[in-house]
């Protein structure tokens, strides 16, 4: 993996305690985004057929981008992690950020007050698609050694050797990918690993984006959910509560095209 990253972004930009920052200097054939999926393998499975039938030709020059979230609150966590992990069967190259809920999980195996505050973040219902039940793992009653040997047993080490893998941005000509967003007036390079997995935009934010740019690239992002994708010159918003509304969003970008979106919906499954 380390390999195919270097070979299409280079060497990625990364501080000693941060997450790698992926930057290609060549717009791919089609780029389409996918938001927040937070386990709802059903839609994800779907939306990637529909993206494949979009694309046409599906090759390596087809890059789909999973925009971060892809665990948590939704029932298929641990299946969504074990089909990102596995080559696309449509042929296109698949790539994933990292978002909050990742870093969460992640964090869950550091400490008890983190895994307690993972289970009450959406991690119960990541726990039970592992086959974890409460009886086996209870945070508040048990010791942090006895529990952090449950989530050792039940969570395969590849699938958090990949979520530590993740990076926090990617860069195209003309775009910048990143889970949360980016705080206006800071430069991308500027941005903490926090502020591109936390930072929450306002609905109504978007034109004093536009006044507050620092780049003339165009934000795509997920994590505030939206009752409907938000497409401007400066940033593009596809966060639409996959877990709780059916509805998982992408948008499809190519060089010197206007954006594209494409939704998939389905049942709604609440927390």
């Amino acid at each position: 993996m380390r390999q195919l990253l270097a070979r299409i972004f280079g060497m990625p930009e990364s501080t000693p305690r941060g997450a790698a920052r992926l930057t290609s200097p060549h717009f791919p054939e089609a780029l389409y985004v996918i938001g927040d999926v937070h386990g709802r393998l059903d839609l994800l499975e779907a939306l990637e057929e529909r993206i494949a039938h979009d694309a046409g030709a599906v090759n390596e020059n087809v890059w789909v981008v999973l925009i971060g979230d892809i665990v948590d609150r939704g029932p298929s966590s641990a299946q969504v992690i074990d089909h990102v992990i596995r080559p696309s069967r449509w042929g296109f190259r698949r790539f994933c950020l990292s978002g909050n809920h990742e870093q969460a999980m992640l964090e869950a195996f550091e400490s008890a007050d983190a895994l307690e505050w993972w289970c009450r973040f959406g991690g119960i219902e990541t726990l039970a698609s592992y086959g974890v039940s409460i009886s086996q793992l209870d945070p508040g009653a048990r010791s942090w050694d006895t529990n952090r040997a449950v989530l050792e047993a039940y969570i395969p080490r590849e699938h958090v050797q990949f979520l530590s893998s993740l990076p926090v941005m990617i860069r195209v000509p003309g775009y910048v990918l990143v889970h949360a967003g980016m705080r206006p007036g800071i430069a991308p390079e500027d941005q903490t690993d926090q502020d591109l997995r936390w930072f929450r935009h306002e609905p109504d934010e978007h034109e004093s984006d536009e006044q507050d740019r620092q780049s003339n690239d165009c934000v795509v992002h997920g994590h505030t959910i939206v009752e409907h994708p938000l497409v401007t010159s400066g940033r593009i918003a596809i966060d639409t509560g996959a877990y709780a509304t059916g509805r998982l969003t992408a948008v499809r970008l190519r060089s010197g095209q206007e954006p594209i979106i494409i939704e998939q919906s389905g049942s709604g499954q609440h927390n």
